[in-house]
Parts: structure tokens; sequence; C-alpha cells
């Protein structure tokens, strides 16, 4: 396969793709699962289908960007709480979006499993993702391996990105909010010639924190360019630059097992690190052909680099109260180049109509870390009283830890066929198989460690419609995704294996404007990391977990003014094995049982001037496990409320008023340890004034 990987790399934006996308006003008329809007060159949605969604086989929660503007919100992690079976997790001290799906999250020292217009986005250190470029938020409970590659079996998501449109537009909005933050963007395009549009995206964020000592910014910029070339092609690029400063902040400790016995607000680093800085830049373009009815190609690369550099100072260990510290600095970049290519054809078959899709698609990943870390000791604490904390002592030295350079290689080849009949069946099946190569070389140890895994996905769902409006359906995967890093011995770890089970029912009563889905699921995933029971410190791949649970959401929309969205999981988890037999039979880290949220919207007279809109909603968040050692440390449930009230003032101006955590609930966010706690925010008011051309 390196041959190919070779080829599809230096040529596949020679060759063309499929157009799936189309304007919203047909995507909602149709029932399509996937809401895309603009001039997309390639089919974005995660699952790679158009069908009714009374007919996939699986559970997929879309969240558009109509409801982000609505609901104020300004960041990925807001919209975990309406996706459902969702968990925040270890954000590495703000430095990264984290998160569980039925349970189960992607590596913790590398970020979640994510995709970006079906592309994957997680590799490497990436800033947290900003909503203002954000068409849609697609949630797809279940394996998505077969189309997606790697990935968690809980479920997967993907994030469809705004295009240029083939109307001029021109819009932003300013906001202030509490704790002196204040953001402005823009977003204007339109056709620049015949068959040329443009579009750029532009954000700038700066402020303090409910957190004391703590202040971030972020600009973003995100471009976009579609080219219609003749009837049968268009190409589409887009670029995102990042540019993050932060305060690496690893929250609170626990108090004899309290992890609310500190102000919310105390930090315990040190004001005097300076802020982390964080670069990411990332490249897309698509290109594609309709080759005949229903038959097109479909190819695109990607692009993406960054880098991660600062010091920070880490909560250690509390010794009364007294917390000894560790000082790190990092120095990361890395290097993300991909590529895939895939033929479709949608045709009826003797009755029997067909989504085939057939493709390969090919990665070549390069990480660099250099880490230095001061460890405390009890006679060289670099400490904090947690109760009175006084900052500004001399920095210790902190010795070279990690030099390492990790090269990932990997190629695979994939198909999924969609077969529905008489809109009352659907059969879906896939298969993936993909060959790794990782090598990871140690410039401290002058080692070098290789391993070759490679694995095959499979992938079968069935789905029975008695009628238009009801549905049950049957989904059934394995999943794969390889580990990152090295253990006590430098190294490679096996892969992740997962196997997932799901069976639900649909309902679309009312003429459609109440859907709803009720899905239960059965998850298990071998060779997780666990602690290396003979080297502290360092993971060994031996775990073995398992997730089931329950799930329900529903929307319903009685008329054009009025929206509502809820959500609910049971989810319970549970380790199998490891190498702690204390863990066996206890619960994964931060997965609550019970969570649910509810949020709706009312709008007077639509976006006529004069208009009002209201929007309320509930999130709550069960009691949870606060570690992964079985300590019994747990961290309470919380329910949270938000405010969104806005004025049309004019055809194009709107005044917006948001409001977080409105009754000013004291909660924790997640946590990875007693001494890593994050707590959630206060309530936060913003005042945002929207303007559109």
């Amino acid at each position: 396969m390196g041959v190919w990987t070779r080829w599809v790399l230096a040529g596949v934006m020679l060759l063309p793709v499929e157009a799936w996308a189309q304007e919203r006003e047909d995507a909602e008329q149709s029932g399509e699962v996937i809401v895309v809007t603009g001039s997309r060159a390639a089919n974005a949605s995660i699952n790679g289908l158009s069908v009714d969604p009374i007919l996939l086989p699986q559970n997929v929660r879309v969240l558009d960007a109509e409801l982000i503007a609505r609901a104020g919100f300004t960041d990925l992690s807001q919209l975990y709480d309406l996706s459902g079976g969702m968990a925040r997790q270890n954000s590495f001290g703000g430095a990264w979006d984290a998160y569980s799906i039925r349970g189960f999250s992607g590596d913790i020292n590398q970020g979640p499993d994510l995709l970006i217009n079906r592309f994957t986005a997680n590799r490497g250190f990436n800033a947290r993702r900003d909503v203002a470029t954000v068409e849609s938020f697609q949630v797809l409970k279940g394996p998505a391996s077969a189309l997606s590659g790697k990935g968690e079996p809980g479920g997967s998501i993907n994030i469809v990105t705004k295009a240029p449109l083939d109307h001029f537009h021109a819009g932003g909005d300013i906001s202030v909010a509490s704790f002196d933050t204040w953001r402005g963007s823009f977003d204007i395009g339109g056709p620049a010639t015949q068959g040329v549009s443009t579009r750029v995206i532009g954000v700038y964020q700066a402020g303090d924190s409910f957190r004391d000592h703590n202040q971030s910014d972020r600009l973003l910029l995100a471009p976009s360019l579609s080219l219609q070339l003749g009837q049968r092609v268009r190409f589409l690029y887009q670029l995102e630059y990042n540019l993050v400063h932060f305060t690496h902040d690893r929250g609170l400790v626990a108090v004899n097992g309290d992890a609310m016995a500190l102000p919310r607000e105390r930090f315990l680093g040190e004001p005097n690190d300076g802020l982390i800085t964080q670069r990411t830049a990332q490249h897309q373009g698509t290109i594609y052909v309709d080759l005949a009815d229903g038959i097109a190609l479909e190819g695109g690369v990607q692009y993406r680099d960054g880098t991660l550099k600062g010091q920070s100072t880490h909560n250690s260990a509390l010794f009364g109260t007294r917390l000894r510290r560790q000082l790190r600095i990092h120095d990361y970049d890395w290097q993300d180049l991909s590529g895939r290519i895939e033929l479709s054809a949608n045709r009826q078959i003797l009755g029997v109509d067909h989504q085939f899709r057939v493709g390969m698609d090919a990665f070549s990943y390069e990480q660099r870390r250099i880490f230095y870390r001061f460890s405390p000791t009890a006679a060289k604490p670099y400490d904090i009283d947690i109760f009175d904390p006084v900052y500004g002592q001399p920095k210790p030295v902190a010795l070279l830890n990690q030099d390492l350079l990790e090269q990932l290689r990997g190629e695979s080849v994939y198909a999924q066929d969609l077969l529905t009949l008489d809109d009352r069946f659907s059969l879906l099946l896939g298969i993936r198989h993909d060959w790794i190569r990782q090598d990871n070389v140690n410039y401290r140890t002058n080692r070098t460690d290789r391993q070759s895994p490679s694995a095959t996905s499979p992938r079968a769902a069935f789905t029975f419609a008695p009628s238009d409006r009801f549905s049950a359906y049957l989904s059934w995967g394995r999943s794969f995704r390889f580990n990152q890093g090295v253990d006590a011995g430098s190294a490679s770890f096996a892969p992740e294996r997962g196997e997932a089970l799901e069976g639900g029912v649909k309902l679309a009563l009312l003429d459609r404007r109440l859907r709803g889905t009720v899905s239960l699921f059965r998850i298990a995933k071998d060779n997780i990391l666990v602690t290396d029971p003979a080297n502290s410190g360092f993971s060994i791949a031996a775990g073995r977990a398992r997730s089931e649970g329950v799930e329900a959401d529903l929307d319903y929309a009685p008329d054009d003014r009025l929206t509502l969205t809820a959500v609910y999981a049971y989810t319970d988890t549970k380790i199998l094995e490891d190498t702690r037999p204390q863990l066996v039979g206890s619960a994964l880290l931060n997965v609550p049982k019970h969570s649910g949220a509810i949020y709706g919207f009312w709008q007077s007279d639509r976006a006529r001037p004069g208009s009002v809109g209201i929007g309320a909603g509930l999130t709550y968040v069960g009691a949870r496990a606060g570690d992964d050692i079985a300590s019994g440390f747990r961290l309470p449930g919380y329910l949270t409320a938000r405010l969104n009230l806005s004025w049309q003032v004019s055809h194009g101006v709107r005044l917006h008023l948001d409001a977080e955590n409105l009754f000013d609930r004291d909660y924790i966010e997640s946590s990875y340890s007693d001494v890593w706690i994050t707590p959630g925010a206060p309530r936060t008011i913003r005042a945002r004034l929207a303007l559109a051309l």
C-alpha cells in the first residue's frame, strides 16, 4: 500500500467529487438527515447518506447554525448538552475540547476523535473549536468506522463548516460578557465573478475568566473559495487558522474528598508562568465531477499543522493545606496530511434503491514532543497554601522528561451500500480495512520502536418502517483506533478494538413536526490504556470496559414560531479488566448514569422587525466518578438553567441578551483526579449586537 499512499496524497486533488449538498429549504423539505447550506463541493456528512431519517438505522443528532445563534453558543463544549449521551472529560487544563460518547472517550493526551467535513481532525494538539465556522454539528451514535476510519464505538462527531454561498451576504456581531470578556466576528461573502464565490469568517475574542489570574484570547480567520468549472465540476478550498493564548489551569483540589471545598475562582498555579501559545492551521481542498446520472467520484486533501508551547504550574499532591506542584514546559509541534478518493453510485437495481460508495484514504502524520518537568519532593515541594495562596516563588529547574518523535502512516479501503425498498425497508452494509505503521523515536534513549497493526471493521444495520410515521432498527459494528504514545519501555501500544450493538425506534408524527428516537445500546472495548503496575506514571494496553444504556431524544415544532428539543441518557459503564483489581466493576471517569437537557425557543414574528424571541433551557448531569482509580471520589450532580432574549430591531439589526447558569449554581464540570478538578462557570451574562445585510 506504500505506493498507493504516495499516489493518493500526490494526485487526489486531480480527481472529482460528488455534490450532495443543496440549499437549506430543499434539504428540509426532502427530510434529509444532514442539512448543509452553501456551494459545497463534497459530501461533508458523517454517514455519507441521503435518506429520510425514519429509514436511517442509527441515532443521529444534528444541531445547526440557527440553534447555535439563538442560544448564544461560542464554543464546541456548549453543544454537548443537547447532543445526548455526551459527557465532558479532561480538557488538558483548557487546551482542547474533550468529551465521551456513550461512556467512551478518545486519547486523553490528544483530545477526542473529531471529524471536520469527514476529514479526521483530532491528530495533534488542537485548539478548542469556535462555533463561528460551524454550519452543523453532527453526532452519529454507534460505530461509523466504515466510512470515517478509526473512532470510538460509542459514536463520532462531524462538523460541517460554512462554505461560500451563491448570493452576497455580510454580517457580524459584537458582544460583551461577564469577566471583562468581549468578542467580535464577521462573515462576508458571495459571488466574485461568474462561477466563483468566496467567503471570509473572522473572530477575535479576549477577556478574563471567573478563575483568578486566568486570561485568554483567540484569533480565528477562515477564508474559503468555491469554483464552478463547467456544469459538472466544482472545487472548494477552505482554510481555518487559529491563534490562541490561554492560561494552563489545572483547577481545584479536593479537601477530604470534597471537590467543592475551595472557592471556584481559586487559582493554584503561578500567574507569572505566562500564557500557553497554541497555533493551528487547517487546509481542505475538494473537487468533484458528476460523471453520469447518479454516478460520481469524490476526492479531497487536507493538510493540518500546529504548535503548543509554553510553561505552566500543575497541581501534584496535597499534604494538609500545602499543595505540591509540578512545573511543566511544553514544546510540541505536528504535521498531518490526508487524502480521500471515493466512487459513489445511486441506482435502482431490480426494484431496490442502492446508495453505494467505495473508496480509499490515507494519511501521513508526524508529532514531535519535547517536554520538561520538575516533580516536587519533600525537600523541594514548590508548594502553595490552598486556603491562603501566595504567588511568585522562584521557579525550580525543570529537567528534560520526553523528547519523542511519533510518525504514523495509514491507508485504508472501504465500501458501503444502503439498500432501500418501497420506503419500508433499509439495509446498511459496510466494511473497512486499515493498515497502520507507527514509528516512535525516543531521542533520550536513542531507541526506535515500530509496529504495523491492521484491522477490518464491518458494519451492518436494518430498518423496518411499517409507515412513514414509525420505524424500528437494529445496528451492529466493530471499531478500531490506534493508541498513540509509548509504554515504559518505549514500545508502542496495541490498538483498541470495540464492538457495538444498538436497537431503537423512531417516530415522526403530526406532519413530522414531532420527531423522536429511543435507542438501547451495548458497547465493549478492549486494549484500553491502563496503569502499568511495574512502572509508575506509564501505561499499558490491557484494559476492557463496557457501556450499556438507553437514550431518547425529541424535537417538536408545532408551528413556525416555537421549537423544542430534549434529550435524555441513561449510561451504565463498568470496567471489566484492569491491572488494578480494585477497579474491576467500577464506572468510567466523568460519565453520569443519568443526564439530560431541554431547550425551547419562541419567536413572536419570525425575523420581521419588532419580533421578540425567548429561549430557555435546563441541563442535568448526574453524579459520576471523579477519578480513574476507584478511590470513591465522586463529583456531585447538578442542574443549570439558561435564558436567551432577543429583539429584531430592524431587518438587519438584532439585539441579544444571554444568561448561562442563570441561577448561579456552584458545580463541578469534570475532573481527572482529586487534584485536577474543573469547576463550572458561575452565572455569565452576555449582550450581543448582530448585524446582517
